[in-house]
């Protein structure tokens, strides 16, 4: 496979231009979906790429009275009951990219043109992995599809035909998540002595896109982030809760265009026009899904693309340091490298709802 140069032609030199020497800011997407992940680690020279977690079901109430021991004595004297044991595995895989630069490039160009081409390689690293957990949540969770008429556990998209609702929220908490005995990420707060600020009810985690975030603001019961970030952590990008769920946004969640039902008097986006677009939004509680990594935990917390990310390893070989490959000294090398896998690790504490957004005109 070819390895493209990258040339004068794509990183013009300053030459005959009076040049500032001021790089623009690029634009680094909130990549929220390592939120809540079980993180699992698996070492160097340790013979795998897999790791493996363990979960260990809730045993069942116990309901009947013990009886009185009577009688001869008989070992074991009580019934024993058994644990459900599951172990979900997962196996690290590795992904990477990089810039191959000819000498052209760094002798017409300023100095810190390393830099910034760093910087994109960071937010290109932290998009890709951010994605890679996105798309475990978003396509291997059960999914409820909203419609119209109510909540469906039956596709397929096509039926489709309704931005999220209140209802649908519920159907995922009070018959999926609470049902399953999932367990809330945040207690329950009372609130502040600040005027405006509301209580907040104990809450899951639901993620989602921005042009989602529009509907989920407009429904009933909706707390916004400033009514009670004063007294309670909060991830970047949550933008408020409703119906026992915090919500998240970021544009880094998938939009399927035109996969939907047809758009008709829905007042649902449609990039084509004829049928909607469809987002899925993972609403899950602690320890429903993990991620993992080669030497390394994945983060938990919501970080922007371009941050410092402990899984990626950035390299650089300068001009001259391929030896016999790179006889004149001629390119030089940048580029990042990770391991990474994603699972779901109990299918009973995540759903994803599968809906439409409004069309702001």
């Amino acid at each position: 496979m070819a390895a493209p140069y990258t040339t004068t032609s794509q990183i013009a030199g300053p030459v005959n231009f009076v040049f500032q020497e001021t790089l623009l800011r690029n634009a680094k997407a909130r990549c929220p979906y390592f939120v809540g992940a079980v993180p699992a680690e698996i070492m160097s020279h340790g013979g795998t790429f897999s790791a493996k977690w363990r979960r260990i079901e809730n045993l069942a109430p116990v309901s009947a009275p013990l009886s009185a021991l009577t009688g001869n004595l008989g070992l074991p004297a009580r019934d024993s009951v058994q644990p459900s044991v599951t172990d979900p595995t997962a196996t690290a895989q590795k992904y990477g990219n990089y810039i191959l630069l000819n000498e052209e490039v760094d002798l017409v160009n300023f100095n810190g043109q390393g830099d910034k081409l760093s910087e994109i390689l960071g937010i290109n690293a932290g998009q890709s992995l951010n994605r890679l957990q996105r798309n475990e949540l978003e396509d291997n969770a059960t999914i409820f599809y909203v419609k119209s008429g109510g909540v469906s556990a039956t596709g397929p998209d096509n039926t489709v035909d309704s931005k999220i609702t209140r209802n649908a929220i519920a159907k995922v908490v009070t018959d999926a998540l609470q049902s399953n005995a999932a367990l809330p990420f945040a207690p329950m707060r009372t609130g502040s002595t600040t005027v405006g600020s509301s209580p907040l009810r104990e809450a899951y985690v639901g993620l989602c896109h921005n042009h989602v975030e529009h509907d989920i603001r407009g429904l009933a019961g909706f707390i916004a982030v400033e009514q009670y970030a004063g007294f309670t952590e909060t991830w970047t990008g949550e933008f408020g809760a409703v119906g026992g769920v915090r919500w998240i946004a970021s544009p880094e969640a998938s939009v399927d265009v035109d996969s939907g039902a047809a758009v008709g008097a829905t007042g649902c986006r449609s990039a084509g026009g004829s049928s909607i677009d469809l987002y899925s939004c993972p609403v899950f509680g602690m320890e429903a899904v993990g991620s993992l990594g080669l030497d390394f935990k994945h983060l938990k917390n919501v970080y922007e693309a371009g941050d410092r990310l402990p899984p990626v390893q950035m390299i650089k070989h300068d001009r001259g340091s391929a030896g016999a490959l790179d006889p004149l000294n001629e390119y030089s090398t940048m580029g990042w490298k990770a391991w990474h896998a994603a699972k779901i690790l109990n299918a009973a504490w995540i759903r994803t709802l599968r809906c439409g957004a409004s069309n702001i005109s």
